[in-house]
């Protein structure tokens, strides 16, 4: 099968506009994946797909009118084998250490066994491969729980597990009672390959909502949500529903001129931040009743 591809190169920390742009709804796309080469630390690449070149080139008229008079670009568009498509980005992304753990947005090397320290994201078709500030502070988020609190005896929902990379990080960190979760099936079965290239098996990975775990009436002692703002405050309510008394919520995804909306959202369900991080324009919180 044929993937079109629009690949826009642009001043690194703009690509966050595409990326507003995409997580609003407003393009037709089969996938994206943004790339920061490591002989270039001042440019990112936003890579987007699509089975239809038409389409992709209605996406990059809608593109340029939120970045004309923003930022410099140029872009390509060309053809890739579906290989091709889950693989393409691979090669500019570079390990990187969270904690006890090297993460790896990339394949291993055959000769390569698995390791308890490295965690391989090995496929991107669904987001997360832990370069972008929302995965890398959740990634923090979770290490720093896991220096106080023993992983092995804690039960954790990833909500939008995306590529899967926060519910394999907790695996690295002890954690074995594992539930992943996503309304996206590409999502799903991303965790679960990724799941598998690192040896790993996780107890519950599920097509779904948080609102699905509480029907099911589960309850975790960490709950970890990466998503974008809104989503966020429209669910916190459901989110709460699915701690533990005493557990912790974690949330990923606020952009920083939306942290006032998601602290009233807090405020409203009667939670408590008790840690702060953020990294450019983003902003993740950890929470507690």
């Amino acid at each position: 099968m044929l993937i079109h591809s629009l690949s826009i190169t642009l001043e690194r920390g703009f690509e966050d506009i595409i990326e507003a742009v995409i997580e609003n709804g407003d393009l037709n796309i089969l996938g994206f994946n943004i790339e920061f080469p490591i002989n270039d630390d001042k440019i990112a690449i936003v890579n987007i797909y699509n089975e239809n070149n038409n389409i992709l080139k209605s996406n990059l008229s809608i593109i340029e009118k939120n970045i004309n008079d923003i930022a410099k670009y140029t872009y390509d568009i060309k053809e890739l084998e579906s290989e091709e498509y889950l693989t393409s980005y691979m090669e500019f992304l570079k390990p990187f250490d969270i904690g006890s753990v090297t993460i790896v947005p990339n394949l291993k090397n055959d000769n390569e066994k698995s390791d308890d320290s490295i965690l391989y994201i090995a496929k991107q078709y669904a987001f997360g491969t832990g370069t972008h500030e929302t995965t890398s502070l959740a990634l923090e988020m979770i290490s720093e729980y896991s220096d106080n609190n023993d992983m092995a005896s804690k039960s954790i929902a990833d909500i939008g597990c995306g590529s899967g990379i926060l519910s394999l990080f907790a695996y690295k960190l002890g954690a074995r009672n594992i539930a992943s979760i996503d309304i996206d099936n590409d999502a799903v079965n991303c965790t679960l390959d990724n799941a598998s290239y690192n040896d790993i098996k996780i107890d519950n990975v599920m097509l779904g909502s948080a609102k699905d775990l509480i029907n099911m009436n589960f309850k975790f002692d960490l709950v970890i949500a990466n998503i974008e703002t809104d989503i966020l405050i429209e669910i916190l309510t459901d989110l709460k529903a699915l701690l533990k008394q005493d557990s912790a919520l974690i949330l990923s995804g606020i952009l920083l001129e939306k942290e006032s909306f998601m602290k009233n959202a807090i405020r409203e369900n009667k939670l408590n931040i008790i840690l702060r991080k953020s990294k450019n324009d983003w902003v993740s919180l950890m929470l507690k009743q």
